[in-house]
């Protein structure tokens, strides 16, 4: 009996309280109690994400590694075309090689190899390089100027005449292309007339084509015209 009389008088003065607090409509203002209980609620927060949080956090990590990739990339790039430029070609090649290792379908890293492997005098190398460039740009003009000077390093003057040629069909202004179709057309001839292989190899000067982003710079038929790096 006085439990319960204190029960009461303590629901009194809460009451009470209430009232003085809230007025009258004290009740209207109390909290909702939650008709889920609390034990579910905690279970439902620690259910697994959907699958849309899933795909959206894992395309969120992919962006974030093609653009780290990226920037890696084009650093090695620059500092490759810097290496060339100071005419240290075989550690821009393995700076080249690095950038392909991310990037393997970036036809303008495998014509910059190629440049490198004919400075070094590895022909076979830089024709592979150009095949792929070509591959990924079937009109590629740097990439069959420098194919033709591989093949001649090579002795493969018909292939190298041929590279040439098409050189020519897409800019007729390239001198130099014409000058070393001329050289290669009378190295064909020797080779022909002599039926066997030329005599043994040796190291071909490159001579190669300069030209801005969007357009050749052509020189006068004397003058020596390069391919640069991009």
């Amino acid at each position: 009996m006085l439990c319960v009389c204190v029960c009461v008088c303590g629901s009194s003065r809460i009451t009470r309280l209430l009232i003085e607090q809230d007025g009258e409509q004290w009740r209207e203002k109390l909290p909702e109690i939650p008709l889920v209980p609390l034990s579910a609620q905690q279970h439902r927060r620690e259910e697994p994400p959907s699958a849309e949080v899933l795909q959206a956090r894992a395309e969120k990590a992919k962006q974030h590694a093609a653009q780290k990739t990226e920037v890696c990339f084009n650093s090695l790039k620059q500092e490759g075309n810097e290496f060339v430029k100071k005419g240290l070609f075989q550690e821009a090649l393995r700076t080249y090689s690095e950038c392909l290792k991310l990037k393997p379908e970036e036809c303008p890293i495998y014509t910059n190899r190629a440049l490198c492997f004919l400075k070094l005098d590895m022909f076979a190398e830089a024709k592979q390089d150009c095949d792929s460039a070509l591959r990924l740009e079937p009109a590629n003009k740097k990439a069959f100027y420098r194919r033709a000077m591989a093949n001649k390093g090579l002795k493969d003057y018909l292939a190298c005449s041929s590279d040439l040629q098409e050189v020519l069909q897409q800019d007729p202004n390239v001198a130099e292309a014409e000058k070393e179709l001329e050289e290669v057309t009378l190295l064909l001839r020797q080779s022909l007339a002599r039926g066997s292989p030329s005599n043994p190899r040796r190291t071909v000067p490159i001579t190669e084509v300069e030209y801005t982003t969007h357009e050749y710079i052509h020189y006068t038929t004397h003058e020596y015209i390069h391919y640069t790096t991009h």
